[in-house]
């Protein structure tokens, strides 16, 4: 097995932490052979990467976490018995007429219980109501002690999987020159190139929920690209070009 030292030079600074748990968890299940999860959710860069390197026929690696197109998610190594994944889904109920709640309140409210953002997975809000998986041995903590976002009351109760609401986005095709990251970020952010490449020296577009100084690195399908103040996509296959040359370029931007 590659070597920890290996694997980290593929990680920003800010993500060693994460990726060394990982690590070791992944570690314990090929050296034990038995089914190892994660004791957190792990973002998109982090759990992309040990699937693409590590699952294979002799040695199983999945992550999952409750929704579709889900960023956040649990990891599972050599889980052959097909073991449920260690989290709970939970719904949290707005039963405040007068109050109305967004992401970061819900979010806001269950992480002054003292819970750590990485025992969480993706928070969506959905008219009046807010659903969220939960790491299991926290779970019944935030039901029992939830009762209030902000000043609206609420109802907070465990969901299953098989009724979760889809996810929303806005599918559109957008023409670019080349796949670079500049070149997608002026065109997603509708700002010039070089106030693109500023967006992305001052740290506010994340590609799989990493920072990238990496002006002129390519794109590929199926990463996400976070700009500040402008939202989150999922890029998608190149559907065609145009008579120029310029890629046309499918993507989710979600709302």
């Amino acid at each position: 097995m590659i070597s920890k030292e290996d694997i980290l030079k593929n990680f920003l600074k800010e993500d060693t932490e994460d990726v060394l748990k990982v690590y070791e968890c992944m570690s314990l299940a090929y050296s034990k052979g038995i089914p190892m999860f994660t004791k957190f959710f792990c973002k998109p860069n982090i759990w992309l990467f040990f699937i693409n390197k590590f699952n294979s026929n002799n040695f199983k690696v999945e992550a999952k976490g409750a929704f579709d197109e889900c960023d956040r998610r649990i990891l599972a190594f050599n889980n052959i018995y097909d073991i449920p994944m260690p989290y709970r889904i939970v719904k949290i109920i707005n039963k405040s007429k007068f109050n109305n709640l967004c992401h970061k309140d819900y979010l806001g409210a269950i992480m002054a219980l003292g819970l750590e953002r990485e025992k969480l997975g993706d928070l969506r809000v959905i008219d009046d109501f807010a659903i969220v998986p939960i790491y299991d041995k926290v779970a019944d903590y935030v039901i029992s002690e939830l009762s209030s976002v902000g000043r609206a009351p609420v109802i907070v109760e465990e969901v299953f999987e098989d009724n979760l609401p889809k996810c929303n986005y806005v599918e559109e095709i957008i023409i670019v020159s080349s796949l670079r990251l500049d070149s997608i970020v002026a065109k997603l952010a509708k700002l010039s190139r070089g106030k693109a490449i500023d967006l992305i020296d001052s740290g506010k577009v994340l590609v799989d929920y990493s920072k990238s100084s990496q002006k002129s690195k390519d794109i590929k399908t199926n990463q996400r690209i976070t700009i500040g103040g402008t939202g989150k996509f999922i890029i998608g296959e190149i559907v065609g070009s145009t008579k120029s040359g310029k890629y046309k370029v499918k993507i989710n931007k979600f709302v």
